[in-house]
This record gives C-alpha cells, sequence and structure tokens, in this order.
C-alpha cells in the first residue's frame, strides 16, 4: 500500500508522540521514586531527542520530496525544485541515522533490563557481553550502509542521469532489518532464564509469556516493514510510515516492562498496611535500591531480597543471588514482609524430610 505525504506525516506524528510518552512517563516515574541515575536515564533522555529529532527532519523531507521518489513515483509531481529535491534526500539519510539511533537505543535498554535479571547466570552473562558487542557493531554497519551505498554520495540526490538501484536504499534496508531480528532474537535467548529456571505461578507465566509475545511483536513488525518497502519499490512515504510504527513498538516493548514494574513496587507499597509512615503519601524519601527497580514480577522480587541463612546452601542459578542487608539500600518493609516466606524455604531444604 502506497501512502501519500499528507497519511505518512501524520503517522509519524501520532507515533513519536505517543513514543515521547512512554519515555516521559519511565523519567518521571524514576524521578518520582527517587531513582539514581544511571545509563538506562541516559538512554531514555537520548532516545527523546533522537525521536523528536526524526520527527522534525521526517517533515522536512515529506514536504520537499526525494530524488528516489522524483525517479521512481509516477504519482510524484514534475515541477519539483532540484534544490529542493536535493535537501530532502540529504535528510532522508540524517533521518534514516536517527531511526537507527532510535531503534538500537531500545535495545539497549531492552538488554540492561534483560541483563540485569540474569545477572549470576553464566552463559546468560556470555550471551549479553555477546550481545552488546553486535549491538555496536551492526549500528556502524547500518551507519555505513545508509551513506556508502550510493558512491560517490551526490549519487542519492542525483536525478538526471538515473543514478540506478543504490537511492532505493535496498542495501541498508536489509541490513537494518536483519540486524535487528538477529539482536531481538538474542535478547529473547537471554531472557529465557526467566522461565526455564525456576517454577513459577500462573499468573507470573502469564507476564513472562507476554514479554516474550511483546519481543517476538517486534520481528513481525521489522519484517512486514521490510516486505512492504520491497512491495512499494522503496517508496518514501511508505518507508516513512512502517519505520514509525517500527520505533513506537520497540519503544512500547523496551519500556513497558520497567515502568510496570516501577509502578506494581510503588503500589505494593502503599497498599502494604505495614508500610513505613515515608510512604502515607505516595512519595518516597529516599531512593529504591536497585534491585527494587528492577523486579517486576513477585517471584523476582523474593530471589532479589533473599536473606542468606547461615549453613544454607542457595542454588547458585537463581537470578539476581545477591546478599540482602537490611540498611537504607533496601526497603525494610519490603524485606521483612518477603522474610518468612525466605526463612520457610530455607527450613525445607535444611530439613528436606519434613
Amino acid at each position: 500500500m502506497r501512502y501519500d505525504s499528507d497519511e505518512a506525516r501524520h503517522v509519524g506524528y501520532a507515533c513519536a508522540a505517543l513514543s515521547v510518552i512512554i519515555l516521559a512517563s519511565r523519567v518521571l516515574i524514576s524521578r518520582w521514586r527517587r531513582e539514581p541515575f544511571d545509563l538506562s536515564f541516559l538512554f531514555v533522555v537520548l532516545s527523546i531527542v533522537v525521536i523528536v529529532g526524526r520527527i522534525i527532519t521526517n517533515n522536512f523531507y515529506l514536504q520537499f520530496g526525494t530524488a528516489n521518489d522524483a525517479l521512481h513515483d509516477t504519482q510524484f509531481p514534475d515541477d519539483k525544485d532540484a534544490n529542493c529535491l536535493k535537501i530532502g534526500s540529504i535528510l532522508v539519510l540524517l533521518a534514516r541515522v536517527l531511526l537507527t539511533a532510535a531503534l538500537w537505543l531500545q535495545i539497549c535498554l531492552l538488554l540492561l533490563f534483560y541483563s540485569r535479571i540474569t545477572s549470576g547466570i553464566t552463559w546468560a552473562d556470555r550471551l549479553t557481553k555477546g550481545a552488546w558487542v553486535a549491538v555496536v557493531l551492526t549500528f556502524v554497519a547500518v551507519v555505513l550502509a545508509t551513506f556508502l551505498e550510493c558512491r560517490p554520495i551526490d549519487l542519492y540526490w542525483q536525478v538526471d542521469p538515473d543514478p540506478g538501484y543504490c537511492v532505493r536504499a535496498y542495501a541498508q534496508l536489509l541490513i537494518q532489518g536483519i540486524s535487528n531480528i538477529v539482536i531481538d532474537l538474542l535478547l529473547l535467548f537471554i531472557a529465557y532464564p526467566l522461565i526455564c529456571l525456576r517454577k513459577r505461578s500462573v499468573s507470573e507465566y502469564v507476564s513472562l509469556y507476554t514479554l516474550f509475545a511483546l519481543g517476538t511483536f517486534c520481528i513481525v513488525i521489522t519484517i512486514i516493514r521490510v516486505v512492504l518497502i520491497f512491495n512499494e519499490d522503496s517508496s518514501q512515504t511508505t518507508r516513512s510510515v512502517w519505520a514509525s510504527v517500527q520505533m513506537f513498538v520497540s519503544c512500547f516493548v523496551a519500556n513497558a516492562p520497567t515502568i510496570y514494574g516501577s509502578l506494581r513496587v510503588a503500589r505494593r507499597k502503599r497498599s502494604d498496611p505495614r508500610s513505613a509512615p515515608e510512604y502515607a503519601s505516595g512519595e518516597p524519601l529516599s531512593r529504591p535500591s536497585r534491585l527494587e527497580r528492577e523486579s517486576w514480577m513477585k517471584m523476582d522480587e523474593e530471589i532479589a531480597l533473599q536473606p542468606t541463612t547461615h549453613g544454607v546452601q542457595h542454588n547458585p542459578t537463581q537470578p539476581l543471588p545477591t546478599r540482602v542487608s537490611h540498611d537504607n539500600n533496601i526497603d525494610p518493609v519490603l524485606a521483612s514482609y518477603l522474610t518468612p516466606i525466605q526463612d520457610e524455604r530455607s527450613k525445607r531444604r535444611i530439613n528436606p524430610d519434613e
């Protein structure tokens, strides 16, 4: 399906607005909970800047047009000024870099999320390190393909004579799409211990499989985008529409688990009758621990806040096998609530015949 420039612009505005709302919500929740500044916070802020930059660039190149559309779109007006086409074609290159940056920043956010909740698992840690290397290498590869597919670079805005197929940027599209799919699959492999290493309740399995389904949905959207762009002869409006959709879906998938986890922990503290007075107003007076910020299911909170009992051997494959001390870094209300559960499990390990 071929879109006109107005449709592409409206879809771009809508997807960018939704993406910024998601990212801004994560920032506001983080500040409300007084979480420390970390790498994920930096990635979120950069994502907002990149998405805003892309939508501005997107608006102008759709207005000016590109050499690719002038050559291959039969509905493209013939009276477009050559300088406008040149500016539009240059802005397309910039928009493609910004789109790649936005998508890869969401991958980084997901990678941080998965790596933290699976820390302590040797093979998951190795996959995580490999994924970081893949993220860097694939990003460089996509950026190079963006600028080097047409050589010399001025072929991107050349109309006469016909510069050939390089202006359609099929190689850049394939490299970007395949890289995105491969990294998404790698992220799913990293998250696999969440399912296989512990027995969980039905509701927890539903949450986990929903997370996996969202990751799979990102892959499906990428495939649909690539197929449709090829079917429409790399129409720039089609590329713009589906790039916007993919950006929004990636943004939602990368940030929904963290936003949900933060709200869940905050709601749990407010609803617990044994909550400390400082949480009665809904505004925490001390910074939450890293474990609290990243735990998003009941089972993971129990693991994260599990105390070490003398003489008890813990399972080394448990996610986040961290000792807990009842200090200011760990919420004592949540820790005391979970301690009886863990003490009971410890007794069962000590006396397995009971």
